[in-house]
């Protein structure tokens, strides 16, 4: 969906500080669209704690991290702006009155304001190094990487590809709802890990393999059936399947802020308190920005979004008004 329609403000980011920033612009009917450049949307919430219980947001003593992105991609949607995934911006162009953001697979995105809600990048989850000689390529670009949905996780049996803590924190919140949940890590120990932790993991219902690999993949119908485990010196064996996860660490591919002409100090953008970038018509909010007193809170990117929209909004309209309550405009 990229084209030369022109947008009012664009934001460049889907975790929570992106999200909640469409769903405002939007409140204050702006025509908006937010690109993020992975699958999914919610950002580290979605990435590294969907399974977590999170205390210092607003208006929930305790939420889910995989509810509160729920929640929050439904406020978003409320107004229906567009929202796009798998869209990586390389450059962004200044025309004489607004923007044109280029994407990676050689779209085109035009509109008046930017708002960055990047965090310092995108995290992308390594795979075992025989990953790409599996079988069934298709089905392995679905395979999680994450533990968003925990629901379809439940009474089946689930195979972790993992290395790390990571991997073997799902494995131990996995063991109470699932009907078998089995590790295969190819090092010899796992890396990051508390001794109490590995303990747990140990003593539990959990198979672990050590020194292993997933060896061979049976999917029919697009359900996976079973994999195949070889340990080293050892006879592969056949594991029923019936969900995949995979996680060995993550490569971060930073956010190319020097190809968008937007300036930065130690890798963050420096903003005052309109969250104003150097350049004129870009915004900034969440964890990419730095002033003092910053906190990188959940939060606190609520609020920066919301200063951001609303001097956007007077950027592209200096007729409008600068603040508005939701009260007066949904009554």
């Amino acid at each position: 969906m990229g084209d030369y329609e022109l947008f009012d403000i664009t934001i460049i980011g889907g975790g929570t500080t992106g999200l909640f920033a469409t769903y405002y612009a939007s409140m204050r009917n702006m025509k908006v669209k937010l690109l993020e450049s992975q699958s999914q949307f919610g950002g580290k919430v979605m990435q590294f704690f969907p399974e977590k219980l999170i205390y210092d947001v607003g208006g929930y003593p305790d939420i889910l991290g995989e509810d509160l992105v729920e929640q929050m991609i439904s406020q978003a949607n409320r107004h229906q702006p567009v929202m796009l995934t798998n869209r990586w911006i390389e450059t962004i162009e200044k025309e004489s009155d607004h923007f044109i953001l280029y994407t990676s697979n050689g779209e085109r995105h035009a509109t008046k304001a930017i708002l960055l809600a990047t965090g310092s990048g995108t995290f992308h989850t390594k795979t075992p190094d025989n990953w790409d000689t599996l079988p069934f390529p298709e089905f392995r670009k679905r395979v999680a990487t994450n533990l968003m949905n925990q629901d379809k996780y439940h009474n089946k049996n689930v195979v972790i590809t993992a290395n790390n803590k990571v991997g073997m924190g799902w494995a131990l919140h996995l063991k109470e709802t699932a009907k078998s949940v089995t590790i295969v890590n190819p090092d010899p120990k796992f890396h990051q890990v508390k001794e109490e932790d590995l303990n747990r993991l140990l003593n539990s219902s959990v198979q672990v393999y050590l020194e292993s690999n997933i060896t061979d993949i049976d999917v029919k119908e697009n359900q996976l059936q079973s994999v195949a485990i070889h340990k080293k010196e050892q006879e592969t064996i056949t594991v029923k399947t019936d969900e995949l996860l995979t996680y060995n660490g993550l490569e971060l591919q930073a956010t190319p802020l020097d190809n968008w002409d937007v300036a930065t100090y130690k890798g963050r953008i420096s903003v005052e308190g309109d969250m104003a970038t150097n350049t004129p018509g870009i915004f900034a909010a969440g964890d990419i920005v730095q002033y003092e007193g910053k906190t990188n809170l959940i939060a606190s990117g609520y609020s920066e979004a919301i200063t951001a929209i609303n001097k956007a909004h007077l950027f592209i309209d200096p007729r409008a008004t600068e603040q508005l309550y939701s009260t007066v405009l949904y009554r």
